[in-house]
């Protein structure tokens, strides 16, 4: 049996960027061999439709005897993967050898210190939100090659994938809750093919020449929630931001001055052109012709990830940002009426006095 375990990483860049500039830039970081990932040259989709084409390119980390597959996106994405093959048994033996040893955590900081390097000739990128917005994530893919049969490889091993699923090695003994809760994002076309997505990690039974749109869609997946996450965690840092020092400022008062709060309400509501770009790309998937397979799939792990709670949860912040924004705006200029009538006054009285 060979199982494939397909070790992601997805970085949130902070920052979108242009195709010319990204290959310029990876140009100057040493990557020889790159070009546009295309989704599927073999079918015919509608001019109408826009999806994805991040520049793809693979890194030779000689030292390491690794060679890690990337992809930039141009509004501002970029994932890596390092693939791990094992020849086992079964999936038992698989299991027992990640508990003996799991090499997740040194790709992860292979990844990282490969990202560092190619970073640095990209200007603008968010080290803050680099810090915290990137996640690994793992799909096991067990090529089907055997004809293995689905019902039975779940019968014999739901506890091992649930195991896998939901990176918890130890006991294995879960409720029959926590199996449904790990299972519930599941899908199956033939007799032996079957493909779970998790909140963590995901499982693909297939054969290996299936693996990649399905393995692109999940990713695609992971980049949005990744980015829902990011837009979120931006409206909260720059209104808390705004509470800690917009109280402290002595120009808040002065009416011609724009306050702090005003300036960063601004930057979010311009999050709404960004927001909608990344919404629309993953909205179109239904639109394939002939794909209606892969966008089961997409839906599938929009469910796990819950992404249309975040972008309806993001959305909604926005409007009521734009709508604190607009009252700003209209507080702003209601002093400035009324510091300018105070002046006209002034003046009059001025005037009457002969002063």
């Amino acid at each position: 049996m060979d199982i494939y375990m397909k070790v992601y990483k997805y970085y949130n860049l902070g920052t979108t960027l242009r195709k010319k500039e990204i290959m310029k830039n990876l140009k100057e970081s040493g990557i020889k061999y790159m070009g546009t990932y295309d989704f599927d040259d073999n079918l015919e989709n509608p001019s109408f439709v826009s999806y994805p084409e991040p520049i793809e390119f693979t890194y030779d980390c000689k030292e390491k005897e690794k060679e890690v597959t990337a992809k930039v996106y141009d509004y501002g994405a970029m994932s890596m993967m390092y693939e791990v093959k094992y020849e086992v048994n079964s999936l038992e033996e698989f299991h027992e050898e990640i508990k003996k040893y799991d090499p997740r955590p040194q790709i992860e900081q292979d990844f990282d210190e490969i990202y560092q390097k190619i970073s640095d000739k990209f200007e603008g990128l968010n080290d803050n939100i680099l810090s915290k917005f990137n996640h690994l994530y793992s799909v096991y893919c067990i090529d089907n090659k055997g004809n293995i049969d689905k019902k039975e490889l779940l019968e014999n091993n739901e506890k091992i994938i649930v195991s896998l699923l939901s990176d918890e090695y130890q006991d294995i003994n879960f409720s029959q809750q926590q199996k449904e809760a790990v299972m519930r994002y599941s899908n199956s076309f033939l007799k032996n093919d079957y493909i779970v997505v998790h909140w963590n990690n995901a499982f693909i039974l297939d054969n290996k020449e299936n693996y990649t749109e399905k393995l692109f869609i999940i990713e695609l997946a992971n980049i949005q929630f990744n980015k829902l996450q990011t837009y979120d965690s931006f409206i909260d840092d720059y209104l808390s931001e705004y509470l800690l020092s917009n109280n402290k400022s002595i120009l808040r008062f002065i009416p011609f001055i724009k306050s702090g709060m005003s300036k960063k309400v601004k930057e979010i509501a311009d999050l709404r052109v960004e927001l909608e770009r990344v919404i629309d790309v993953m909205d179109n998937f239904e639109k394939f012709q002939g794909q209606w397979y892969l966008a089961r799939l997409y839906y599938l792990a929009n469910s796990a990830f819950q992404i249309n709670r975040w972008k309806n949860l993001v959305e909604n912040r926005i409007k009521k940002v734009n709508e604190l924004y607009n009252l700003i705006n209209s507080e702003i200029n209601r002093k400035r009426m009324l510091f300018l009538n105070i002046l006209m006054l002034l003046l009059f009285v001025l005037w009457f006095l002969g002063i």
